[in-house]
């Protein structure tokens, strides 16, 4: 029997639905736009694999992004339930951009990733994936940790997003820095540049395994209404434990499942992308056990 319940709840569903559809059909022209390009040209035309591969990891972080917007208790009314679904949409795109622009210009600050994406780049289209992806987890966690669905729980989030950049910031550090001491001193962003896939694999899968852990730090951290610094503090605190304990795991995992591979010829010197995959899933796995076991 359809009842009031029933008709507003239909209503809600519609209006949710209805934004974020419109959000996802717009990302490909704002993509576009963003990057100085025709999105057109360059998935047909140019045949652009980076690209594609870049757009891809784009359009699934903003899924994931929309899909917290819409999660949680409805607002009273219809048009303030659709406010806060935009206000928190637009929200996760501006902090999806910001992001990039942090990866571009400052976690990989040696070369240009938006360049390289251009000149067909396989490699650097993968890690603008796992950077979007890592973040699109990230948001999506933020957004479901606080309490509040309007406009006021939007600082929790940006200081849960700017914690978690900086533990993204430091885990590409520690993989430039072990790159480096495996190769004698050469750069690790000179290799993604040269066209290495398979180590852009690997980066991916860490940084999207510890984006995973880094956001199931919501499950355990206190949400302070009235004190979002220290809130996003504590959840900072527990997400580096657990981007400790992610690179812990992978690593005994990795000498479990690769045991009498050589990792470094296969990867780092040979492009190995299947032996890379094998990697990034497990960084993967681990960060999925971790939210599951701390859900």
């Amino acid at each position: 029997m359809i009842n009031e319940q029933s008709i507003w709840a239909i209503a809600v569903l519609a209006i949710n639905l209805s934004i974020a559809v419109a959000a996802i059909c717009g990302f490909r022209f704002l993509f576009g736009k963003l990057a100085g390009v025709s999105t057109t040209v360059e998935l047909s035309e140019k045949d652009n694999h980076a690209f594609g591969v870049s757009f891809a990891g784009g359009a699934g972080a903003l899924a994931l992004v929309l899909s917290a917007a819409v999660t949680g208790d409805a607002a009273p009314d219809l048009i303030a339930e659709a406010l806060n679904v935009i206000t928190y949409a637009v929200a996760g795109i501006i902090l999806l951009k910001l992001g990039s622009l942090i990866n571009d210009l400052i976690i990989f600050n040696k070369f240009s990733l938006k360049q390289a994406v251009h000149e067909h780049n396989v490699g650097a289209g993968v890690i603008q994936a796992g950077n979007f992806l890592a973040l699109g987890f990230i948001i999506h966690a933020a957004v479901n940790w606080v309490e509040s669905e309007d406009w006021q729980g939007l600082l929790p989030v940006l200081l849960v997003f700017v914690v978690a950049q900086i533990i993204l910031l430091l885990v590409t550090r520690l993989r430039t820095q072990i790159y480096s001491r495996r190769h004698d001193g050469e750069s690790f962003q000179h290799a993604i540049e040269a066209g290495n896939t398979a180590l852009s694999i690997r980066y991916a899968g860490h940084i999207i395994g510890t984006s995973l852990a880094v956001s199931a730090g919501g499950n355990i951290a206190p949400y302070l209404h009235n004190e979002p610094w220290l809130s996003a503090g504590i959840w900072g605190a527990v997400a580096i434990g657990l981007t400790l304990s992610l690179s812990v795991l992978s690593l005994i995992a990795r000498s479990a499942i690769l045991a009498k591979i050589d990792v470094v010829e296969e990867v780092d010197d040979q492009q190995n992308v299947g032996v890379a995959f094998v990697e990034a899933v497990i960084f993967i796995s681990i960060g999925l056990l971790l939210g599951g076991v701390l859900a």
